[in-house]
Parts: structure tokens; C-alpha cells; sequence
């Protein structure tokens, strides 16, 4: 304590690297975000869901983070993973609007199989979810969350021909 106030702890997100007042609370099931990115996030998907309700802007805004917070130590992370960024592909290089994604997205592992893992990781921190977040209205909350998504994308550059494989079911 200093001067009668009292420091707030600040914790890293290990995804987006993300620093954020230390939060207890929940996390991503998969254990790629910290608590209190996981909750900037959930605050961001809410606002959008709700009060923006532009369904094309909410699915870049999963999948993008949802990529950027990667986690491989279940099955489930790993696949995670892959469908998110088969969804950044689908929106970005096909131009497919949301419920286009979502139907190629489910078709990935329909069988819930586990997939190897994306290594190396890149660095994923260019931009985050508090960029989005601190959008003033819609418009700019989409402007926004088209350039993080984008960001996202190139950073996992090194991947994007496995994605590709993924996209056309190539890839057992």
C-alpha cells in the first residue's frame, strides 16, 4: 500500500499477452486466456450480441480470440483451434458471411477427433480484445474487430496452408 491506496495486481494473458487487473473468476474452458481477458471478452461479445446484434462482426470477434488464446493440453483446445481459425479463413480470404462459417465450421471434426497441434505458436499480441472493446459505437466496433481479426489471421501465416487442408477436409 502507498499513500493510502492499494496497488492492483495486474495479470499477463497468456494468449494475447494482454495486462489486465488480476480477476478471480472464470476463464476460458481451455485455459488460454486469463480471467480477466476471458471476462473483457464475454463483456465485448454481450455488448455485440445485444445491443450491436451484427452476427458476421460477432463471429470474427469469436473466432479471432478464440485463435489468439490457443491452448493444446486436451483434445478439445486442439480442435478448438483448428475450427476458429478455419472460421478467420472462411471470413477473411472467402468473404463468407457468419452463418456460411458456422456450417463450415461444424463440418471440421464432425466426429470430434483429436487434430495435432498448430507449433510453433506465433506471437499473437499485435492487437487484442480491449482494442475492441474500446470502441465508441458499431461502426467502429466492426471496423475494429475486422483489423484485430485480420492481425490474428497473418500472425498465424506459417499455418495458413494446413488451414486451407482443414477448410477443404483434407487433413485427417
Amino acid at each position: 500500500m502507498r499513500s493510502g491506496t492499494e496497488e492492483t495486481e495486474l495479470e499477463t494473458c497468456p494468449g494475447c499477452r494482454l495486462q489486465r487487473p488480476s480477476l478471480d473468476g472464470a476463464t476460458d474452458p481451455y485455459g488460454g486466456a486469463s480471467a480477466s481477458c476471458w471476462a473483457l471478452f464475454g463483456e465485448v461479445c454481450a455488448k455485440n450480441y445485444g445491443e450491436f446484434r451484427d452476427p458476421d462482426v460477432q463471429q470474427l470477434i469469436v473466432d479471432a480470440y478464440m485463435a489468439q488464446h490457443p491452448a493444446f493440453a486436451t483434445p478439445a483446445g486442439r480442435r478448438s483451434v483448428a475450427v476458429h481459425l478455419v472460421g478467420l479463413y472462411c471470413s477473411i480470404e472467402e468473404s463468407s458471411p457468419s452463418r456460411e462459417v458456422i456450417r463450415t465450421i461444424a463440418t471440421v471434426f464432425p466426429t470430434k477427433r483429436d487434430v495435432l497441434p498448430f507449433e510453433p505458436i506465433p506471437s499473437l499480441g499485435e492487437l487484442d480484445i480491449a482494442f475492441v472493446h474500446a470502441a465508441e459505437d458499431r461502426e467502429e466496433r466492426g471496423a475494429r474487430a475486422n483489423l484485430w481479426a485480420r492481425a490474428v489471421w497473418r500472425a498465424w501465416a506459417a499455418h495458413h496452408a494446413r488451414v486451407r487442408r482443414l477448410r477443404r477436409g483434407e487433413e485427417p
